[in-house]
């Protein structure tokens, strides 16, 4: 679980800003062992955006856990704010396909998941959800922020919602400065605290459950030209240690270019 927070909260910072169409891949460590893989493809345009992310166990983490789940969200501009359409995840996580989809052309939002909810999990009561966003539309709101806002676009609190799970997460300004393990290179830093609040486990310990992680995450333009981007992130998830995740490639969507 403090895993998955962990990527969620990546992906709330890992999209291009506005006007851009990017693909970027991450590689996630624990120590010196690599862990995650995540590709990200994100166009967003004029009146609207479109996200794809995939994210996949790698190196030693496939002896405990597999997974190789991708996300799509679209979703459209308009005067008052983002308004996300749907929101589409589906995969395999230890063996066993998962599908969750989201329609938000409605004022409810339609819900389907494959396999459904069950007893051993809480249901994640409507009063809380409404209003939340799904990981991808998030993800879009903070690239812009920080893109229009620089530093100052840090401060925002968003509440996603993926269909089983309710999350907040908070980002706040940390400065500008150098990238750890990136000579020469200077980024935004954002605090970042992930916290679950609802979709537990029956059987979960809640008061271990309700925990916040901590972390940060540093944004720039990984190669000339391109929108701010996230180049990396630490985040402590429990007994693990720290979790490290970095920008290994980026390129505009049409070419492949080495990241900086």
């Amino acid at each position: 679980m403090r895993l998955a927070l962990a990527t969620a909260a990546l992906l709330v910072a890992a999209a291009p800003a506005f006007g851009a169409a990017v693909e970027a891949q991450y590689t996630a460590r624990v120590g010196a062992f690599r862990v995650m893989t995540i590709d990200v493809a994100a166009d967003l345009r004029e009146d609207a955006y479109r996200v794809r992310a995939r994210a996949r166990s790698s190196g030693v983490a496939t002896l405990a856990t597999r997974f190789d789940q991708t996300a799509t969200a679209e979703g459209r501009f308009t005067p008052a704010g983002l308004r996300p359409v749907l929101f589409r995840a589906e995969g395999d996580w230890q063996g066993e396909r998962r599908l969750v989809e989201i329609a938000l052309t409605e004022p409810a939002p339609r819900i389907r998941l494959e396999p459904p909810e069950v007893p051993e999990r809480e249901p994640v009561p409507p009063s809380l959800a409404q209003g939340g966003i799904d990981t991808l539309t998030a993800l879009v709101a903070v690239s812009r922020a920080v893109a229009a806002r620089g530093e100052a676009g840090c401060a925002m609190t968003l509440t996603v919602f993926d269909g089983r799970r309710l999350k907040r997460i908070a980002l706040a300004p940390a400065g500008t400065g150098p990238v750890p393990d990136r000579p020469g290179v200077e980024a935004v830093r954002c605090r970042l605290e992930g916290r679950q609040i609802a979709g537990f486990w029956r059987d979960w310990d809640r008061a271990e459950a309700e925990k916040p992680q901590f972390g940060s995450v540093w944004i720039a333009p990984p190669y000339a030209g391109a929108p701010a981007m996230p180049l990396r992130l630490e985040m402590g998830i429990d007994w693990l240690g720290t979790l490290v995740v970095s920008l290994t490639r980026a390129a505009p969507a049409a070419t492949r270019q080495a990241a900086r």
